[in-house]
């Protein structure tokens, strides 16, 4: 496999400077010469606007490497082109459409992938404000989706770290073959709708060995309005994940105008959650074949 280290791209990794020209470069030239892997490298800091992950690319974020977003609104990339007036790009369309804002995002990116031991930092915080002692929440809705994949299939996201999103996490949509292997979403608690894993009209997904701890759902399967164009949401595997949330720990629907078919969950851990399973449809959407088993549910109430 061909490496593409952004250091040799001009990528700074100090934290300040941002590396988003020297990271998208690295991407479009693994792109372009038939795939690889692009490489953040262990004891650095990226400081990045939007990226966008390309064909046959994976981005690999080493153990102990950071890609930080950028604080800035205006460094993110918007798939929703209904927002792209300046008179609205602050207020953002309901979250029953396209994202309106996304810091690493993908579109027929086929066989892409994130992998690694490094973290994402969302840098959430810089797009919320604290409402009372329970909850913070952002001026604009919805707030940045951290990593949006749209209509691309047998893709992978491996083994990293997201910490501190300001909206839905790992939003992967219109995707076939989807992989999420041994990730950690570690979202403070009191952060409104910053779901972690959000599998919208995909199928063929199997989602293992995951810890999410997040405000909101941890795992929610969607049909989404925005991305009707796609299929149901079918032939899903959870399996042998730990999860912590101040809403549904797992669950089908909202945000489901679309069916959901063949779900198998299994082998969970649910603690200190809201709620534990939740099947809410209103939207509707049908749900059939799905089973539950061994899963242990711990829920307490919040406030």
């Amino acid at each position: 496999m061909k490496i593409y280290n952004v250091m040799q791209y001009g990528a700074k990794g100090d934290g300040t400077t941002n590396d988003a020209f020297a990271i998208q470069h690295a991407i479009d030239d693994c792109s372009k010469n038939g795939g690889g892997q692009v490489v953040l490298p262990s004891g650095k800091v990226f400081y990045s606007d939007s990226i966008k992950l390309k064909a046959n690319v994976d981005l690999h974020i080493q153990k102990g490497a950071r890609l930080k977003a950028t604080s800035n609104i205006d460094g993110y990339i918007r798939p929703n082109k209904l927002i792209n007036d300046p008179k609205t790009a602050l207020i953002g369309n309901p979250v029953t459409g396209k994202p309106s804002f996304v810091f690493i995002y993908a579109y027929e990116a086929d066989n892409c992938t994130i992998s690694g031991e490094g973290t994402i930092d969302a840098n959430g915080h810089a797009f919320v404000q604290r409402k009372d002692k329970y909850y913070v929440t952002g001026d604009f809705y919805p707030r940045p989706t951290v990593i949006y994949v749209e209509k691309s299939n047998h893709i992978t996201f491996k083994e990293f770290t997201v910490v501190d999103a300001p909206f839905w996490t790992l939003h992967p949509a219109g995707c076939d073959d989807v992989l999420i292997d041994r990730i950690r979403i570690l979202n403070d608690l009191d952060v409104a709708n910053s779901d972690g894993i959000d599998p919208d009209h995909c199928s063929n997904v199997r989602i293992l060995g995951c810890h999410v701890t997040c405000a909101d759902d941890c795992i929610c399967l969607k049909a989404s309005k925005g991305n009707a164009e796609y299929g149901p949401c079918e032939n899903i595997i959870i399996d042998g994940c730990t999860l912590v949330s101040t809403s549904a720990a797992i669950k089908i629907g909202t945000e489901g105008v679309g069916d959901f078919k063949n779900v198998i969950v299994s082998n969970c851990i649910i603690s200190k959650s809201n709620r534990g399973l939740s099947i809410q449809i209103r939207d509707g959407g049908c749900v059939e074949n799905v089973t539950y088993s061994n899963i242990i549910i711990e829920t307490r109430r919040f406030c």
